[in-house]
Protein backbone atom coordinates (compact mmCIF):
# COMPACT_ATOMS: atom_id res chain seq x y z
CA UNK A 1 0.00 0.00 0.00
CA UNK A 2 2.43 2.41 0.96
CA UNK A 3 4.05 2.07 -2.77
CA UNK A 4 1.58 2.64 -4.16
CA UNK A 5 0.87 5.84 -2.39
CA UNK A 6 4.97 6.87 -3.11
CA UNK A 7 3.99 6.23 -6.78
CA UNK A 8 1.46 8.18 -6.94
CA UNK A 9 3.21 11.12 -4.95
CA UNK A 10 5.74 10.69 -7.81
CA UNK A 11 2.72 11.70 -10.38
CA UNK A 12 2.03 14.79 -8.49
CA UNK A 13 4.06 17.35 -9.45
CA UNK A 14 4.40 21.57 -8.93
CA UNK A 15 4.93 24.00 -11.85
CA UNK A 16 5.99 27.42 -10.21
CA UNK A 17 4.53 29.85 -12.68
CA UNK A 18 6.89 32.33 -11.72
CA UNK A 19 4.14 35.10 -11.91
CA UNK A 20 5.41 38.07 -12.49
CA UNK A 21 8.88 36.77 -12.02
CA UNK A 22 7.92 35.72 -8.53
CA UNK A 23 9.14 32.66 -6.57
CA UNK A 24 6.85 29.78 -5.12
CA UNK A 25 3.99 32.46 -5.40
CA UNK A 26 1.59 30.53 -7.65
CA UNK A 27 1.61 26.48 -8.59
CA UNK A 28 -0.07 24.35 -10.97
CA UNK A 29 -0.36 20.66 -9.81
CA UNK A 30 0.43 18.25 -12.24
CA UNK A 31 -1.44 14.76 -11.91
CA UNK A 32 -0.08 12.12 -14.07
CA UNK A 33 -2.47 9.64 -14.96
CA UNK A 34 -2.51 6.05 -17.26
CA UNK A 35 -2.74 7.96 -20.33
CA UNK A 36 -3.69 11.49 -19.43
CA UNK A 37 -2.94 14.31 -17.88
CA UNK A 38 -5.13 16.40 -15.43
CA UNK A 39 -4.09 20.22 -14.25
CA UNK A 40 -5.22 20.99 -10.38
CA UNK A 41 -5.63 25.04 -11.03
CA UNK A 42 -3.72 25.83 -13.92
CA UNK A 43 -3.16 29.60 -13.28
CA UNK A 44 -3.71 32.80 -14.61
CA UNK A 45 -3.32 33.35 -18.59
CA UNK A 46 -0.53 35.65 -18.22
CA UNK A 47 1.74 32.69 -17.22
CA UNK A 48 0.47 30.22 -19.99
CA UNK A 49 3.47 30.22 -21.55
CA UNK A 50 5.56 29.19 -18.71
CA UNK A 51 3.14 26.55 -17.97
CA UNK A 52 3.46 25.20 -21.72
CA UNK A 53 7.36 25.30 -21.22
CA UNK A 54 7.51 23.32 -18.05
CA UNK A 55 4.72 20.54 -19.27
CA UNK A 56 7.04 20.30 -22.13
CA UNK A 57 10.05 19.43 -19.81
CA UNK A 58 8.07 16.76 -18.63
CA UNK A 59 7.31 15.30 -21.79
CA UNK A 60 3.53 16.72 -21.65
CA UNK A 61 1.45 18.69 -24.08
CA UNK A 62 -1.35 20.44 -23.63
CA UNK A 63 -3.45 18.04 -26.24
CA UNK A 64 -2.26 15.52 -23.16
CA UNK A 65 -4.79 17.17 -20.60
CA UNK A 66 -8.28 15.39 -20.16
CA UNK A 67 -9.40 17.33 -16.90
CA UNK A 68 -8.99 20.32 -15.09
CA UNK A 69 -9.77 20.58 -11.48
CA UNK A 70 -10.60 24.08 -10.08
CA UNK A 71 -10.64 24.66 -6.11
CA UNK A 72 -12.53 28.40 -7.51
CA UNK A 73 -12.46 30.45 -10.02
CA UNK A 74 -10.18 33.56 -8.80
CA UNK A 75 -8.10 34.67 -11.72
CA UNK A 76 -5.03 33.29 -10.02
CA UNK A 77 -6.46 29.77 -10.21
CA UNK A 78 -8.19 29.28 -13.25
CA UNK A 79 -7.62 32.47 -15.23
CA UNK A 80 -6.00 30.28 -17.72
CA UNK A 81 -8.67 27.49 -18.34
CA UNK A 82 -10.42 29.37 -21.01
CA UNK A 83 -7.33 29.85 -23.34
CA UNK A 84 -5.82 26.10 -22.79
CA UNK A 85 -9.68 24.75 -24.35
CA UNK A 86 -8.75 27.08 -27.25
CA UNK A 87 -5.99 24.78 -27.67
CA UNK A 88 -7.74 21.33 -26.58
CA UNK A 89 -11.32 21.41 -26.84
CA UNK A 90 -11.39 18.31 -25.37
CA UNK A 91 -10.79 19.41 -21.89
CA UNK A 92 -13.10 18.16 -19.28
CA UNK A 93 -13.36 21.25 -16.57
CA UNK A 94 -14.77 20.47 -12.96
CA UNK A 95 -16.12 23.47 -11.04
CA UNK A 96 -18.42 24.33 -7.62
CA UNK A 97 -21.91 24.90 -9.30
CA UNK A 98 -21.78 28.33 -7.86
CA UNK A 99 -18.57 29.35 -9.97
CA UNK A 100 -19.26 27.56 -13.20
CA UNK A 101 -21.62 30.87 -14.38
CA UNK A 102 -18.18 32.87 -13.90
CA UNK A 103 -16.18 30.19 -16.31
CA UNK A 104 -19.29 30.71 -18.73
CA UNK A 105 -19.60 34.35 -18.63
CA UNK A 106 -16.71 36.24 -16.81
CA UNK A 107 -17.92 39.62 -17.21
CA UNK A 108 -19.16 40.25 -13.35
CA UNK A 109 -15.67 38.05 -12.23
CA UNK A 110 -13.44 40.65 -13.93
CA UNK A 111 -15.43 43.56 -12.75
CA UNK A 112 -15.18 42.57 -9.02
CA UNK A 113 -11.41 41.39 -9.31
CA UNK A 114 -10.57 45.22 -11.09
CA UNK A 115 -12.48 46.51 -8.21
CA UNK A 116 -10.66 44.95 -5.79
CA UNK A 117 -7.02 45.47 -7.88
CA UNK A 118 -7.53 48.90 -8.20
CA UNK A 119 -6.59 48.52 -12.13
CA UNK A 120 -7.83 46.25 -15.08
CA UNK A 121 -7.98 42.80 -13.83
CA UNK A 122 -6.83 41.50 -18.13
CA UNK A 123 -3.53 43.63 -17.63
CA UNK A 124 -2.72 41.95 -14.38
CA UNK A 125 -3.52 38.45 -14.41
CA UNK A 126 -4.20 38.43 -18.79
CA UNK A 127 -7.09 37.64 -20.60
CA UNK A 128 -9.71 35.43 -19.11
CA UNK A 129 -11.41 33.41 -22.16
CA UNK A 130 -14.86 32.28 -21.62
CA UNK A 131 -14.90 28.16 -21.06
CA UNK A 132 -17.94 26.18 -23.23
CA UNK A 133 -20.53 25.15 -21.24
CA UNK A 134 -20.66 21.53 -22.17
CA UNK A 135 -16.72 21.45 -21.38
CA UNK A 136 -17.92 22.20 -17.54
CA UNK A 137 -18.75 19.18 -15.35
CA UNK A 138 -20.57 20.89 -12.11
CA UNK A 139 -20.18 19.91 -8.47
CA UNK A 140 -21.63 20.69 -4.84
CA UNK A 141 -19.21 18.32 -2.59
CA UNK A 142 -20.04 14.66 -1.86
CA UNK A 143 -18.94 13.39 -5.50
CA UNK A 144 -16.19 11.30 -6.57
CA UNK A 145 -14.25 12.33 -9.60
CA UNK A 146 -12.37 9.72 -11.62
CA UNK A 147 -9.27 10.29 -14.08
CA UNK A 148 -8.26 7.15 -15.21
CA UNK A 149 -6.47 5.46 -12.45
CA UNK A 150 -6.87 8.10 -9.92
CA UNK A 151 -10.34 9.13 -7.65
CA UNK A 152 -10.65 12.28 -5.94
CA UNK A 153 -13.25 13.25 -3.49
CA UNK A 154 -14.90 16.59 -3.74
CA UNK A 155 -15.65 18.50 -0.47
CA UNK A 156 -17.18 21.65 -0.49
CA UNK A 157 -15.01 24.00 1.29
CA UNK A 158 -16.29 27.20 1.47
CA UNK A 159 -15.15 29.97 3.63
CA UNK A 160 -12.47 31.26 1.27
CA UNK A 161 -14.73 32.07 -1.43
CA UNK A 162 -18.62 30.93 -1.87
CA UNK A 163 -17.80 28.03 -4.28
CA UNK A 164 -14.54 27.22 -2.96
CA UNK A 165 -14.09 23.24 -3.15
CA UNK A 166 -10.79 21.03 -2.26
CA UNK A 167 -10.22 17.46 -3.67
CA UNK A 168 -8.72 14.32 -1.29
CA UNK A 169 -7.27 12.00 -2.86
CA UNK A 170 -7.16 9.08 -0.33
CA UNK A 171 -4.67 6.18 -2.10
CA UNK A 172 -1.88 9.44 -1.95
CA UNK A 173 -3.25 11.02 1.27
CA UNK A 174 -3.24 14.31 -0.40
CA UNK A 175 -5.82 17.35 0.21
CA UNK A 176 -5.82 19.28 -2.59
CA UNK A 177 -6.95 22.98 -0.74
CA UNK A 178 -6.68 26.10 -2.64
CA UNK A 179 -6.87 28.77 -0.59
CA UNK A 180 -9.08 26.99 1.98
CA UNK A 181 -5.68 26.32 3.94
CA UNK A 182 -3.71 29.37 3.18
CA UNK A 183 -0.32 30.04 1.80
CA UNK A 184 2.80 28.64 3.55
CA UNK A 185 6.38 28.64 1.43
CA UNK A 186 8.52 27.40 4.37
CA UNK A 187 7.80 25.27 7.53
CA UNK A 188 7.72 28.42 9.61
CA UNK A 189 5.03 30.03 8.76
CA UNK A 190 1.13 29.96 8.07
CA UNK A 191 -0.26 33.05 6.53
CA UNK A 192 -4.40 33.19 6.13
CA UNK A 193 -5.51 34.39 3.24
CA UNK A 194 -8.72 36.62 3.87
CA UNK A 195 -9.33 38.50 0.95
CA UNK A 196 -12.59 40.22 0.44
CA UNK A 197 -15.34 39.65 -0.92
CA UNK A 198 -16.31 36.14 0.45
CA UNK A 199 -14.15 35.59 3.78
CA UNK A 200 -16.44 33.57 6.68
CA UNK A 201 -14.78 32.66 9.54
CA UNK A 202 -17.38 30.08 10.56
CA UNK A 203 -17.64 28.67 7.45
CA UNK A 204 -13.38 28.33 6.94
CA UNK A 205 -13.70 26.43 10.85
CA UNK A 206 -16.32 24.08 9.38
CA UNK A 207 -14.19 23.76 6.14
CA UNK A 208 -10.86 23.33 8.14
CA UNK A 209 -12.85 20.30 9.74
CA UNK A 210 -14.29 18.31 6.77
CA UNK A 211 -10.47 18.42 5.44
CA UNK A 212 -9.04 17.56 8.94
CA UNK A 213 -12.09 14.42 8.83
CA UNK A 214 -9.79 13.13 6.05
CA UNK A 215 -6.71 12.67 8.13
CA UNK A 216 -4.38 13.85 4.97
CA UNK A 217 -0.97 13.20 5.05
CA UNK A 218 -0.18 15.93 2.62
CA UNK A 219 -1.51 19.54 1.69
CA UNK A 220 -1.11 20.54 -1.91
CA UNK A 221 -1.50 24.57 -2.02
CA UNK A 222 -1.96 27.06 -4.61
CA UNK A 223 0.81 29.18 -2.82
CA UNK A 224 2.34 27.38 -2.57
CA UNK A 225 3.08 23.57 -3.26
CA UNK A 226 2.83 19.85 -2.01
CA UNK A 227 3.46 20.46 1.80
CA UNK A 228 3.44 17.94 4.74
CA UNK A 229 3.19 18.48 8.77
CA UNK A 230 -0.47 18.79 7.97
CA UNK A 231 -2.05 18.82 12.04
CA UNK A 232 0.96 21.59 12.33
CA UNK A 233 -0.22 23.38 9.63
CA UNK A 234 -3.39 23.38 10.46
CA UNK A 235 -3.04 24.33 14.05
CA UNK A 236 -1.39 27.43 13.09
CA UNK A 237 -3.89 28.83 10.37
CA UNK A 238 -6.70 28.06 13.05
CA UNK A 239 -4.28 29.72 15.65
CA UNK A 240 -2.95 33.02 13.25
CA UNK A 241 -5.99 33.82 11.50
CA UNK A 242 -8.67 33.93 15.27
CA UNK A 243 -6.02 36.12 16.36
CA UNK A 244 -5.66 38.31 12.97
CA UNK A 245 -9.59 38.29 13.10
CA UNK A 246 -9.94 39.65 16.64
CA UNK A 247 -7.53 42.28 15.90
CA UNK A 248 -9.44 43.61 13.07
CA UNK A 249 -12.72 43.57 14.92
CA UNK A 250 -11.36 45.47 17.93
CA UNK A 251 -9.77 48.19 15.54
CA UNK A 252 -13.13 48.70 13.83
CA UNK A 253 -15.03 49.28 17.44
CA UNK A 254 -12.47 51.96 18.27
CA UNK A 255 -13.28 53.31 15.24
CA UNK A 256 -10.92 55.29 12.40
CA UNK A 257 -10.23 55.20 9.01
CA UNK A 258 -10.02 52.58 7.34
CA UNK A 259 -6.88 53.22 5.28
CA UNK A 260 -5.55 53.80 8.71
CA UNK A 261 -6.59 50.68 10.14
CA UNK A 262 -5.58 48.77 7.02
CA UNK A 263 -2.40 50.08 7.69
CA UNK A 264 -1.76 49.18 11.26
CA UNK A 265 -2.85 45.96 10.49
CA UNK A 266 0.09 46.11 8.15
CA UNK A 267 2.40 46.86 10.65
CA UNK A 268 0.89 44.26 13.40
CA UNK A 269 1.61 41.08 10.69
CA UNK A 270 5.24 42.87 9.79
CA UNK A 271 6.01 42.72 13.17
CA UNK A 272 4.55 38.99 13.79
CA UNK A 273 6.98 38.17 10.85
CA UNK A 274 10.16 39.82 11.85
CA UNK A 275 9.86 37.79 14.62
CA UNK A 276 8.82 34.35 13.40
CA UNK A 277 10.54 34.20 10.34
CA UNK A 278 13.40 34.80 7.89
CA UNK A 279 14.59 38.44 6.69
CA UNK A 280 14.07 36.73 3.34
CA UNK A 281 10.53 35.13 4.25
CA UNK A 282 9.54 37.94 5.86
CA UNK A 283 10.34 39.93 2.21
CA UNK A 284 8.34 37.39 0.20
CA UNK A 285 4.84 37.45 2.18
CA UNK A 286 5.47 42.00 2.19
CA UNK A 287 6.25 41.91 -1.60
CA UNK A 288 3.28 38.98 -2.25
CA UNK A 289 0.54 38.93 -0.28
CA UNK A 290 -1.36 42.13 0.43
CA UNK A 291 -1.92 42.56 4.49
CA UNK A 292 -4.01 45.52 3.39
CA UNK A 293 -6.70 43.27 1.25
CA UNK A 294 -6.76 40.54 3.99
CA UNK A 295 -7.70 43.79 6.32
CA UNK A 296 -10.76 44.35 3.63
CA UNK A 297 -11.64 40.93 3.81
CA UNK A 298 -11.86 40.49 7.60
CA UNK A 299 -13.50 44.32 8.14
CA UNK A 300 -15.90 43.11 5.44
CA UNK A 301 -16.86 39.80 7.38
CA UNK A 302 -17.26 41.51 10.81
CA UNK A 303 -19.18 44.69 9.24
CA UNK A 304 -21.46 41.91 7.84
CA UNK A 305 -21.77 40.24 11.18
CA UNK A 306 -22.83 43.63 12.64
CA UNK A 307 -24.94 44.28 10.31
CA UNK A 308 -27.18 40.77 10.92
CA UNK A 309 -27.24 41.55 14.31
CA UNK A 310 -28.70 45.04 14.14
CA UNK A 311 -31.55 43.22 11.42
CA UNK A 312 -32.06 41.23 14.30
CA UNK A 313 -32.76 42.95 16.41
CA UNK A 314 -34.61 45.17 14.44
Amino acid sequence: MRGATDNLLRSTSTIDLKYWARDRYIACCVLECEREVALLDPGPSITINKLRLDLKEKGIGISDVGTILLTHVHLDHAGVTGSLLKENPRIRVYVHERGAKHLIDPRRLLESASRTLGARADETWGPFFPVPSHNLHVVKGGEEITVENRSFEVLYTPGHAVHHVSYFEQASEVAFAGDAAGVRITDSFVYPATPPPDIDLVKIDESLNLIEARKPQHLFLTHFGLVNKVEWHIAEFRKRLRRWSEYVRLSLEEGGDDLQLAMNFTDMVRKELSLAVTAEEASWFDRSISSRQNWHGLARYWRNQRSRLADAEG
